[in-house]
């Protein structure tokens, strides 16, 4: 089938994408019955990059992600091809705060796809004055602005719903996401379902209407969770990809110090420690700025592009208490914070309220956010204690608690988070065409078209699909 013989694929980055990528390549392999050698490096001594799992005195603890979008279906799909139907895990609690003025306000649930399913659900905000809520409700007849390329998230928001509308609670609940500044994020890029909306429908509260009227049409449950987990943590499916990787050559801790092109279009990559590796195609789900070093030599205009793309920086601290020292009842699945509240953080999960499984009979465990473009010198300079510290002391007045944390795990996630700014969409444009002369060369991951796990899966498959195809043609 192939006129190159047994050709190689190698996947670099052992992270979400890269094990998708790894996974769907093994998988067009077997459905073609035909030789393929697929090898996958990482760097590091572990695969998942940021998804992983770890079991504390009978703490389940995510130390990233805690739990995947359903509204992007390929994190869904490919935990029912894996099998784990049994652990997918929908939220106890829906109800989230934000913190406005030091208090915490509930947010009604109508709200959390930004723009209320039900009109009333507005004017229960207590977040906002008469006036912000006045300004929101009048999205639909604000004119749409089709003509624009590209935008930035918070002046989005501001067109549409108004400034208090804006800071208090799309801000926070969209740019929060992301840890970006909501004037420096896309909205193209950011959330393109919102950005297209207005181009489509004229206003995102007609698009929601289709969209909701839609899936209803399509059997979906009105008032389904958007978002999923796995009983046993993220990590789980971390696992349940490796055992499935049989016929994929798995090399940990086994760092590439550079990429050739050979004469024969072939790709000889050269491993920090040990023999180089000789590959007919390579798919690279590191971070832009590592991918940025190792294409170099190939194209300075690529390598430029990839370097262009910033990463913020930021930390999961972990809390757990005795349920006695904690006087909020906690019934809900946590805050969000706005930029303009004088505290350290920027948001936290009750985790024990919002699933399951997640803390041992009387004991609470919260997982409290850190850092964001502009701010990683928090994040990037202080020790753990301080920031575990940090986590504590806000939470001290919101919460009452009373009593210091039973432990502490801070993780911290350094230039982890792709910033999708303006522009974004016109330089991936860019570096496509940069890097047309080299079609054995894919890029994937959340520094280009997507930073959740769907997303991520998505890319990673694509990629393999890619991959293949080009082999096919050799």
């Amino acid at each position: 089938m192939f006129a190159m013989g047994v050709p190689h694929v190698v996947v670099v980055g052992g992270g979400i994408t890269g094990l998708a990528a790894a996974y769907y390549l093994q998988r067009l392999q077997q459905q073609a019955g035909t030789p393929l050698r697929i090898t996958l490096l990482e760097a590091q001594h572990r695969l998942g990059g940021k998804v992983e799992t770890v079991q504390h005195e009978g703490f389940l603890l995510d130390t990233g992600p805690d739990s995947f979008l359903t509204l992007k279906p390929w994190a869904l799909q490919l935990c029912r091809e894996l099998g784990m139907e049994a652990q997918l895990l929908s939220p106890s609690a829906r109800q989230f705060f934000l913190l406005i003025g030091g208090r915490l306000h509930a947010v009604p649930h109508e709200l959390v796809s930004l723009v209320p399913t039900r009109p009333q659900a507005l004017w229960r905000a207590t977040f906002l004055s008469l006036l912000g809520k006045l300004r929101a409700s009048m999205e639909g007849l604000v004119p749409a602005q089709r003509n624009q390329e590209d935008e930035a998230l918070g002046a989005f928001l501001r067109r549409r719903f108004g400034k208090e509308f804006a800071m208090r609670f799309a801000e926070p609940l969209m740019a929060g996401i992301h840890a970006g500044h909501p004037d420096r994020l896309s909205m193209a890029a950011v959330y393109p379902m919102y950005w297209e909306m207005e181009r489509r429908y004229g206003s995102i509260t007609r698009g929601l209407i289709h969209l909701r009227r839609q899936r209803q049409k399509d059997g979906a449950p009105r008032d389904a969770s958007p978002f999923m987990a796995l009983r046993d943590g993220m990590g789980s499916l971390i696992n349940r990809l490796q055992q499935r990787l049989r016929g994929v050559d798995v090399m940990l801790s086994t760092p590439v110090a550079g990429i050739d092109l050979l004469p024969d279009g072939s790709l000889h990559l050269r491993l920090e420690q040990g023999e180089p590796l000789h590959a007919h195609a390579v798919i690279l789900t590191v971070p832009a700025y590592t991918a940025a070093k190792w294409l170099q030599p190939l194209s300075e205009t690529a390598a430029r592009l990839l370097h262009a793309i910033p990463y913020a920086s930021t930390a999961v601290v972990s809390l757990a208490y005795r349920r006695q020292a904690v006087g909020h009842p906690l019934e809900g699945s946590g805050f969000l914070v706005p930029r303009t509240e004088p505290v350290g953080i920027t948001g936290c999960t009750w985790s024990s309220s919002k699933w399951e499984g997640r803390a041992p009979a009387d004991h609470v465990l919260l997982r409290v956010f850190i850092g964001y473009a502009g701010a990683d010198q928090m994040v990037e300079q202080q020790w753990d204690e301080l920031l575990a510290r940090v986590a504590h002391d806000a939470l001290c007045p919101l919460l009452d608690i009373r009593e210091q944390p039973l432990f502490a795990q801070v993780h911290r996630w350094l230039k982890a988070m792709p910033q999708y700014e303006v522009g974004h969409l016109a330089r991936l444009r860019q570096l496509e065409e940069a890097l047309s002369a080299y079609p054995m060369l894919l890029l994937a991951g959340s520094a280009y078209r997507g930073v959740g796990i769907p997303d991520c899966i998505r890319q990673g498959k694509e990629a393999a699909d890619r991959a293949w195809q080009y082999l096919l043609r050799q």
